[in-house]
């Protein structure tokens, strides 16, 4: 009897066909739907089908319901001609769109569920490939997964994206978007008139003040001078710097001060002295530690307090005015889960790994190649070997769409 592929992908697509024959009429519409483009990936072909246009609600959830996706997008931008090549189809606008992943993250998790090898000599290894192996080639294959310590990640970088947003470029709450994003991140769009209309370059203003992309600790009220009041209540990066540094002071361990690498004495006044500084931080102008924290110094200290606040997003999606983003309530080809909508204010006790899996059914009996530990609907799976390990559909789909395992015949 000829063996199941890995991730059994026959057997997914049944369960995907299923789920839309249902559901299909639950997925929303995007705003303007006639000016959008979408695409879909399929389980029967390697290729994007694009260029199409589904004017209505109704065409869109009869596509979903004939035709069941493995991914299903549409276009962040509008457009007077959906169907054209791109250079034909008379760009009108695009929604500002942030994609927050944790494959751009250092997490301590990857090191224990992600691994690399090199496909020109035996080399391998957990968490992300280096840039160069030791066999001096740059081809690698790696095989990612994910946890509650990834997803964690990811939303407080998207809660962090979200009050800048909101506090610094005074987006209303009713222009925003925060999409779960099916697998390992968050989505946020903005939906207002003013940002739909801004062009690339404007864009990546917007992306290098959210990452704060060559922010200088001087210009935000760390260089001598005459202020007298404390920035913290200040708005923009000025208020927030200072925030960032009081903050990281906070909580910062002595471990991690003197991993700064400042000098000897400015680490000791730190750590010997550390809440005079936070008082002088919070009644003074912040111009008043430099006699205790030499500029240099204390730009080791800013720079990384400054990182603990700005928000870790994919400079790519930005920036890009053509993009194709996730359609809400379709389910993510590469885990089966669902890319969910959280409503604003109900995303710090959003939980994906509960509520994003929504394929139910029977009992599955998989056989594993191997798969890492990973909690789904309050229970916990794996770690697996190579072992045969019987259960429910919506965990079994996750390790199948990952090909960590396939259907036992």
């Amino acid at each position: 009897m000829e063996q199941e592929p890995w991730g059994s992908p026959k057997f997914v697509e049944e369960q995907f066909t299923q789920w839309y024959r249902r559901n299909a009429g639950t997925v929303p519409a995007p705003i303007d739907i006639r000016h959008r483009e979408f695409a879909f990936l399929t389980f029967r072909g390697r290729g994007m089908h694009r260029h199409i246009a589904l004017p209505t609600l109704k065409d869109l959830h009869g596509y979903l319901r004939n035709n069941a996706p493995m991914h299903a997008y549409h276009s962040s931008s509008y457009y007077d001609n959906p169907t054209a090549d791109m250079s034909q189809k008379g760009w009108l606008g695009a929604d500002l769109v942030f994609d927050i992943d944790a494959d751009h993250f250092d997490l301590p998790c990857q090191e224990i569920h992600d691994k690399w090898w090199c496909r020109n000599c035996d080399e391998e290894g957990m968490g992300h490939h280096p840039e160069i192996c030791v066999c001096g080639k740059a081809q690698f294959d790696s095989e990612t997964w994910l946890c509650g310590d990834c997803l964690q990640a990811t939303k407080y970088e998207t809660q962090k994206l979200l009050d800048i947003l909101i506090q610094d470029f005074g987006t209303k709450i009713e222009d925003l978007i925060t999409n779960f994003s099916g697998n390992r991140g968050y989505h946020v769009h903005v939906h207002s008139d003013i940002m739909k209309s801004l062009n690339q370059n404007s864009r990546r203003e917007i992306v290098d003040y959210i990452m704060a992309t060559g922010l200088e600790a001087g210009l935000q009220g760390f260089k001598p001078g005459k202020g007298s009041r404390s920035t913290l209540a200040e708005g923009g990066w000025r208020g927030r710097t200072g925030r960032a540094v009081y903050d990281y002071l906070t909580s910062a361990t002595e471990r991690e001060i003197r991993d700064l690498k400042m000098s000897r004495n400015a680490t000791q006044v730190v750590l010997k002295s550390r809440d005079e500084v936070l008082d002088t931080l919070m009644t003074k102008h912040p111009s008043n530690i430099l006699p205790m924290i030499p500029p240099k110094q204390l730009d080791k200290l800013v720079a990384k307090a400054i990182k603990l606040q700005a928000s870790e997003i994919d400079t790519v999606v930005t920036t890009d005015i053509h993009r194709l983003i996730r359609m809400p309530n379709t389910l993510h080809g590469k885990t089966g889960w669902q890319v969910q909508t959280i409503p604003y204010g109900k995303l710090p006790n959003y939980d994906p790994l509960m509520r994003a899996v929504v394929l139910e059914g029977h009992n599955v009996e998989l056989e594993f190649k191997g798969a890492p530990k990973i909690k789904i609907l309050g229970e916990t799976y794996g770690p697996y070997g190579e072992e045969d390990v019987t259960m429910p559909v919506g965990a079994a789909l996750f390790f199948l769409c990952k090909k960590g395992a396939r259907v036992k015949k």
